[in-house]
Formats: C-alpha cells, sequence, structure tokens
C-alpha cells in the first residue's frame, strides 16, 4: 500500500488561523458559488475585488508549493494516516483542487475537467473506503492553506481587502467539500448496493447447492465475511414480521455481531454467527417475533439445511403465536407436513373408529389433554374438570374403539402424529 512522505512546506505561515477566520463568518459560511466570476460581496468596493482577484492570480502558479503544505497539514492531523490513498493520486488530485479555488476566487475560466474534480475526489475517497469524517477534514484544510497563502503573498492593501472577502472565500471552499460530500454518499450508497447484491447471489447459490460444493461455501464464506466451520442460528420470518426481524438485526449489529440478512421465499432471513453461550442473548433479542429459529448449523455447508427446517418449522407454526419457534415446539407439525400421506391415513382410520360414536370428540379431546400434559390422569383431571375416573374411563373406551392405547408412549407418539393432521379427509365425524 503506498504511503505518501512528508514534505517540509514552503508557505509563509502567520498568526491568523482557519478557526479565527470561521468565527467571523459562520453565518455566511453555507453561502453556495456557482462556478463564474462573483466573487465578492455586494458591499465591497471594485478596487477590493481587484486586489482579491490579483492576489488569487499570483498564487495560483504556485499550487505545487500549496499542496506541500496542505500535505505537512494532513499529517499533523493524522488525516489518512490509516487509509490506502496512493500518493502520486493524492498529489494530482490536490493540484487540481487548488486550481480550481483560484480560478474561481479570481473569476477566470473554470474548464469542465476542472469543475468536477470535487465529485471525483468524493468518488474516488468512497471507492478506497476513506471515512467521509476523514475526507471532510481534509478538504477543509484547503481553506488555511489558501488563506496562509493569500496573506504571504498581500500587500496592506491588499490584506485588506482580502479581510473584507473572507465569507465569500470560505463559501468557494465550503462548496467544494460539499460537492465532494455528496459524491461520496452517493457512490457509497452505489457501492452498498453492489455489495448486498453480491452478498445475495451468493447465499443463493450456496442454497441451490445445498452446501456440498465446497468451492461454493468457501466463496460464499468469503462475500458473506463468515467463517466457513463457523456455527449459526438460522432465523426466518414472515413479511408481515420482517421489521421486527430487522430491529433484532440492527440490535445484533450493535452488538458487532456477524451476521447475513435477506429476503427469501416466504419471509426475511438472518444467518447468526453465535456460540452455545451466544444463543440465550439470540432468543431475547428476537422476542416477540412470530419467528421459526432451526437447530445450530455446525459450519456454513449446514446453513442450507437449517434454512429448509426453518422454512418448514414457521409453515408449522400457529398464527397466533408471537414468540420464536424452535424445533422441539414444532417437531410433530414439521413431521405431519414431511409425510402427510401417512399422517392422513393414520388419522383417518381413527376418525374412522369413531364416527358413529356420539362422543367421539370428548374421548379425543381427553386423549389430547392427556398427551399433551405431564402424562398423569390427576392432570388431565384437573385440566378438564372432572374426576380421573372418567379421564381414564374415556381413555380406556377410546383404546377399545380405536386399538390405541395412549397411556402407552409409542401409541401416544402415533396419535399425537395423527392428530396433527386435522379433520379426516371426509369431513367432521
Amino acid at each position: 500500500m503506498g504511503r505518501c512522505g512528508t514534505t517540509r512546506s514552503c508557505i509563509t505561515v502567520r498568526t491568523f488561523g482557519e478557526t479565527d477566520i470561521q468565527a467571523d463568518w459562520s453565518t455566511s459560511a453555507s453561502a453556495r458559488l456557482p462556478y463564474r466570476d462573483d466573487v465578492g460581496h455586494p458591499d465591497v468596493d471594485e478596487s477590493s475585488r481587484h486586489a482579491l482577484r490579483a492576489v488569487a492570480g499570483r498564487c495560483l502558479p504556485r499550487v505545487d508549493d500549496q499542496y506541500r503544505a496542505w500535505l505537512v497539514l494532513l499529517r499533523r492531523s493524522g488525516l489518512y494516516g490509516d487509509s490506502w490513498v496512493d500518493h502520486d493520486e493524492l498529489r494530482a488530485k490536490a493540484l487540481e483542487v487548488f486550481e480550481l479555488i483560484w480560478r474561481r476566487i479570481a473569476g477566470f475560466e473554470v474548464a469542465e475537467h476542472l469543475a468536477e474534480v470535487s465529485h471525483r475526489v468524493g468518488v474516488r475517497r468512497a471507492e478506497q473506503g476513506v471515512p467521509l469524517s476523514e475526507v471532510q477534514a481534509a478538504a477543509n484544510r484547503d481553506f488555511q492553506v489558501v488563506w496562509e497563502a493569500m496573506l504571504a503573498e498581500a500587500d496592506d492593501h491588499e490584506a485588506a481587502a482580502l479581510l473584507q472577502h473572507a465569507p465569500a472565500i470560505w463559501a468557494i471552499v465550503e462548496d467544494h467539500t460539499q460537492r465532494i460530500t455528496e459524491a461520496y454518499r452517493r457512490r457509497s450508497n452505489e457501492l452498498d448496493d453492489l455489495s448486498d447484491d453480491r452478498r445475495r447471489e451468493w447465499f443463493r447459490r450456496l442454497l441451490k447447492c445445498d452446501g456440498e460444493r465446497p468451492d461454493v461455501v468457501k466463496n460464499a464464506a468469503e462475500v458473506l465475511e463468515l467463517p466457513v466451520e463457523g456455527r449459526f442460528r438460522v432465523v426466518i420470518a414472515t413479511r408481515e414480521h420482517a421489521g421486527r426481524l430487522r430491529d433484532a438485526r440492527d440490535a445484533l449489529m450493535a452488538l458487532r455481531w456477524s451476521f447475513h440478512y435477506q429476503e427469501v421465499e416466504g419471509g426475511d432471513l438472518l444467518v447468526i454467527q453465535s456460540t452455545q453461550e451466544q444463543d440465550k442473548r439470540v432468543m431475547i433479542c428476537l422476542g416477540g417475533i412470530r419467528c421459526a429459529v432451526a437447530p445450530p448449523a455446525h459450519g456454513l455447508d449446514e446453513v442450507p439445511r437449517a434454512t429448509r427446517i426453518a422454512s418448514d418449522i414457521l409453515a408449522a407454526l400457529p398464527e397466533d403465536r408471537s414468540s420464536p419457534g424452535l424445533l422441539e415446539d414444532a417437531w410433530l407439525s414439521v413431521a405431519a407436513t414431511q409425510a402427510p400421506l401417512v399422517t392422513q391415513a393414520l388419522a383417518d382410520r381413527i376418525h374412522r373408529c369413531l364416527e358413529n360414536v356420539q362422543d367421539g370428540d370428548v374421548l379425543l379431546e381427553t386423549a389430547r389433554v392427556f398427551c399433551d400434559g405431564d402424562g398423569t390422569v390427576s392432570r388431565a383431571a384437573g385440566e378438564l374438570f372432572c374426576h380421573r375416573n372418567t379421564v381414564l374411563n374415556r381413555l380406556e373406551r377410546l383404546r377399545s374403539l380405536t386399538g390405541v392405547d395412549v397411556r402407552r408412549p409409542r401409541d401416544a407418539a402415533g396419535f399425537l402424529f395423527a392428530m396433527s393432521a386435522g379433520k379426516p379427509a371426509g369431513g367432521t365425524p
């Protein structure tokens, strides 16, 4: 990476700094001057304008000296210290900037390529990743160099004219800085969009290959800035809850966690790099959001599988749920969704056995409550507001009619699996 060396200034420095000048015309500094010969103030006489332009005209050929003075200020302030900015490029653009400023002050013609230098500087610094605050601070150093150069060049009469025109001179430099800022932000936004598009594309490739292509996994890891061997939690929320999921993403961003966020079919997806100890913090961030959280993916190649599981969990969550759903919460519904024919066949068999039984729904509800609880008759009786012998009688009757005894773990699992299919294909029994 190229670094610019420090060079001694050739400009005479007088005791009238940038801060002193800014304090005198803070109300005028926001003025914008177009690129034409209109430098000055309506209350300033023509002779002072002429003096100003004469000084600017004499300073124009000395832009190399001004660049060296500016570079000294840059290095003393620490600006661009950690940024990659090529020395030759820095010099070339600074020379153009000083020529632009002098031509505007003097009222000389400004060529089209020179008029665009502020824009080009902003674009280039955004592409180089230089922080905007440093770019703006470096541009504002131009005024100190220009002011000191003009004072060094001016005689007593011209120095008095400079003070009268100080607000207009500052406005020219501020206009240059503003143009840099606008170009920087526009280009930065463009680069962010391009980067987001690239991340989305590589995540799609990762899903498409199902994590089975090492080259795709490696490239996706580089683009997404996630480790290949990391541990991840995949979260999906439907579109109507995407706003809350983005809030969770922003909270993780504030914590400086690594993640990837994008829209996928059926909702918004968040992939979080998380250790087992951090999982609790993840669930806190997701609190109050109807979303699905897949089991941990141990490696980026397992993320596609975790994404499918999260999608299946989301499809199985009740519509009125207002909290994250884990696989242990929805495994039965997910399994039923994966084997709909088997699930429906089991459900139909039970329903057909009860289709002529008047209290069939009561028997099914009793069995559901028993299975959903802790497997004790007394708890089921309390929830159903009946005697425990009533529960036992209903469970025994269900066994005699359907052959399913939910008091046995194997039958209980089969019963719950069948009931997750809902009503029988032929309608209500």
